[in-house]
């Protein structure tokens, strides 16, 4: 057996479509199409503005999957820490991956605390000191 990795662009679409099929008989059978669909979903970016000066004082990006996403950054100016700002995109976040049925957002953090009351739960250390981290979503989540 030879494993390598391929560009997505090259990738044997016709004859992954039938391995996907043959390996997931049950529901949800449509395992292809979420596959294809999260391969070509862009990131998703949320910003904060502060109308005056208009300035960015936060972000929260996202990178999708075919069941959810990771949430790769989330950022807010110093000066405009201990606002909800944070939160605020977090939410957002939350709410519109939701919104799209049940999910499941990742993420790795040193910040632990602020996303445990966000409502993620921890799934394990990194070597780097950062802990990973999940939330399972519902559809049309009550957050």
């Amino acid at each position: 057996m030879v494993i390598h990795e391929l560009p997505l662009a090259k990738a044997p679409w016709q004859q992954l479509q039938h391995l996907l099929d043959l390996s997931f008989p049950l529901p949800p059978c449509d395992v292809f199409e979420r596959v294809v669909q999260a391969s070509h979903r862009p990131q998703r970016i949320w910003i904060a503005m502060d109308p005056d000066p208009k300035t960015i004082v936060g972000l929260v990006m996202l990178s999708p999957y075919s069941k959810g996403g990771h949430l790769d950054n989330l950022a807010v100016a110093p000066a405009a820490r201990s606002k909800g700002i944070g939160r605020a995109l977090v939410q957002r976040l939350l709410n519109e991956c939701a919104a799209n049925g049940p999910a499941m957002i990742s993420l790795t953090t040193r910040i632990p605390l602020f996303f445990s009351s966000l409502g993620f739960q921890p799934a394990g250390a990194l070597a780097d000191g950062s802990l990973a981290m999940l939330q399972l979503l519902p559809s049309n989540p009550q957050l």
